[in-house]
């Protein structure tokens, strides 16, 4: 009978949880759905159409004044000055990903936000399914949905839905190409060009899903990684002939004006180390991860993932509405401890959680200011180290026999 009683108080716990996560998941959908109706506005629909147009959008991007002398792209300039906001072109994509948006410039810009918002919320359906029919796949459906319905109360969420970004987008067909190359049953050419060409989309966050691609090095889908990268050698060409550009240009004039951002990122390296100096150990760190990938025994899919999670987030320039995708390291601690003591495993688990809450809420509480950053970051940097020399010390294993 009491064995019984506690069997009910445990699933009264647990049912008080997932509607207590769902509520504040359902509050911060709705608020980042609302901001994305007035404020998106990272959407780059201008851009595109600059580009669509054999307009040179990095030029413009340069002298933005000369954007309002051009009527296809006054109404996107007015959904923000007429009320208030300034709005300006910020071209960092390179050409090979704008053309990705060419169908939305088929719409007008108040139309073409209204779509990219529901986009945006189908790819979230779509990441929580890819994720469990991958990495996920053995876990307790409980589990998972707590740690969904904790990513959609997140602000890094919110603010991802909020201001139109693309990285659902762009991880929605990562996980798309992992999803097909891990259950497509035959090697065959079909396959190759499904994955390749979800790989090729998936670049158009590629301060993210490049590091994330060494995921397919580990998987030694060499091919694959050949084709995504050669399909936007190829469209770059064509941009720079239809601009009457060289092919040079068009891949540093994006860099130019992604550079002017650096600087107003979250925890990257980027904020806190010189320009140099953080592109030198960006690039180290880079090699690092391609090592690892190269030598890790197969069977280790987790580990890596979460390694290459962890510091796609902050080699390069981000702002913490792309921390949704942290949650995903969750699948690090549902493995076993792999020849790593139970109580130092214990340890690393609670401290995940803590530095999701962290980076979730409590950076918005004291709105991201400069304590509370280096704050997080400390603890953020300590576990992506620690969680590389895992990756690493599985590689010793594994040449040790154990």
């Amino acid at each position: 009978m009491d064995r019984l009683k506690g069997i009910i108080a445990c699933r009264s716990v647990r049912t008080a949880v997932l509607i207590v996560l769902g509520l504040f998941a359902a509050v911060s959908v709705y608020a980042g759905i609302r901001n994305a109706l007035l404020y998106s506005q990272d959407f780059q629909w201008d851009a595109a159409k600059a580009l669509c147009m054999r307009l040179d959008p990095y030029e413009l991007s340069m002298d933005p004044e000369r954007c309002d002398d051009i009527p296809e792209l006054g109404e996107f300039y007015r959904m923000f000055t007429d009320m208030g906001l300034a709005q300006k072109m910020e071209a960092n994509q390179f050409p090979s990903l704008l053309a990705l948006l060419f169908p939305m410039t088929v719409f007008s810009p108040g139309a073409a936000r209204v779509i990219w918002l529901i986009m945006n919320l189908l790819f979230t359906a779509g990441i929580a399914l890819l994720m469990r029919r991958t990495f996920f796949a053995d876990v307790p459906v409980y589990g998972y949905t707590v740690g969904v319905l904790i990513m959609l109360a997140g602000t890094p969420y919110r603010n991802q839905i909020g201001v139109g970004q693309h990285t659902l987008f762009a991880f929605f067909f990562f996980m798309l190409a992992v999803y097909l190359e891990r259950n497509m049953r035959e090697h065959t050419i079909g396959k190759t060009v499904a994955v390749s060409f979800c790989l090729f989309v998936s670049y158009f966050k590629y301060t993210l899903t490049a590091p994330l691609a060494l995921y397919f090095l580990y998987r030694k889908r060499y091919k694959e990684l050949a084709l995504s990268v050669a399909g936007h050698v190829l469209l770059t060409e064509v941009a720079a002939v239809c601009l009457g550009r060289s092919f040079v240009y068009m891949i540093k004039a994006p860099l130019q004006v992604a550079s002017a951002l650096v600087s107003e990122g979250g925890i990257d390296l980027g904020v806190i180390l010189p320009g140099g100096t953080a592109m030198a150990v960006a690039a180290v760190i880079g090699m690092g991860l391609a090592v690892i990938a190269l030598m890790l025994p197969g069977d280790n899919d987790e580990a890596l993932f979460s390694l290459l999670i962890l510091w796609s987030l902050v080699l390069t320039y981000h702002r913490t509405y792309d921390f949704f995708v942290l949650s995903a390291v969750y699948m690090l601690f549902l493995r076993g401890r792999q020849n790593v003591a139970e109580y130092v495993w214990n340890i690393a688990n609670v401290y995940y959680w803590l530095l999701i809450a962290a980076v979730y809420f409590v950076l918005r509480i004291f709105g991201e200011n400069r304590p509370s950053k280096i704050t997080v970051g400390a603890a953020y940097y300590l576990f992506a180290v620690c969680t590389g020399l895992y990756c690493i010390r599985l590689i010793k294993d594994k040449r040790n026999g154990l």
